[in-house]
């Protein structure tokens, strides 16, 4: 779940993708492949399941995908590492996440700031793998992440007050590129029911990313 504080000790609650539920294979490759170890798997495809039925509004996008991937691989010292993906503006870009040296680093603070951004809107279009924004985006803010040892998650959580009081019905998190400024939607949340944000009142919205 997604928890945030909202105010006077309410929570705001809602769901959020559970990025790093996960299973471990091993095969053998030869004479003929079979697979001689499966740890979880029945575990992860029922969770899948569970989730597209009762959470089917919360999605990640290809975007993420493709830089979890890009991030986890492994490259040789004098190569480069990259993905494709849609920023906001729904241009077309190539996202920098393993660079030499000399390169446009992904992570840079030098010209801009980095990392994670969370986004709230008033959309009410469904989620698809392929968005690259909220549908109709209120406020974005620079998100501050946290995780205490031993525990379950990371958290990642940003704060709002907007002058007007709204019914926010979408929540976005976006990764900002260092060097570009170009923000890539990783993950749209569609709520189940809106969620009035007061005029004036600071708001917590906060993923608890599994580990």
């Amino acid at each position: 779940m997604i928890t945030g504080t909202l105010y006077a000790g309410q929570e705001l609650k809602y769901c959020c993708n559970v990025w790093c539920v996960r299973a471990l294979e091993i095969w053998r490759l030869g004479p003929e492949p079979a697979k001689v170890l499966d740890i979880g798997s029945d575990l992860l495809e029922e969770y899948l399941e569970r989730k597209k039925k009762l959470y089917p509004n919360d999605l990640g996008t290809n975007w993420l995908g493709r830089m979890l991937a890009a991030l986890f691989k492994n490259t040789a010292k004098t190569l480069s590492e990259s993905f494709a993906a849609i920023d906001v503006t729904g241009a077309n870009r190539t996202m920098n996440i393993k660079v030499n040296i000399n390169a446009n680093v992904f992570n840079t603070t030098y010209s801009y700031d980095s990392g994670c951004y969370i986004g709230i809107g008033t959309g009410t279009a469904s989620p698809s793998r392929s968005d690259y924004a909220l549908q109709s985006e209120v406020a974005r803010a620079a998100a501050s992440a946290s995780y205490n040892d031993d525990s379950d998650y990371v958290v990642v959580s940003a704060t709002f007050t907007l002058t007007s009081t709204t019914d926010i019905t979408e929540v976005g998190l976006y990764w900002r590129d260092g060097y570009n400024g170009w923000y890539v939607l990783l993950d749209r949340t569609l709520l189940s029911s809106p969620v009035t944000f007061l005029a004036n009142i600071p708001m917590l919205v906060a993923y608890k990313i599994y580990i």
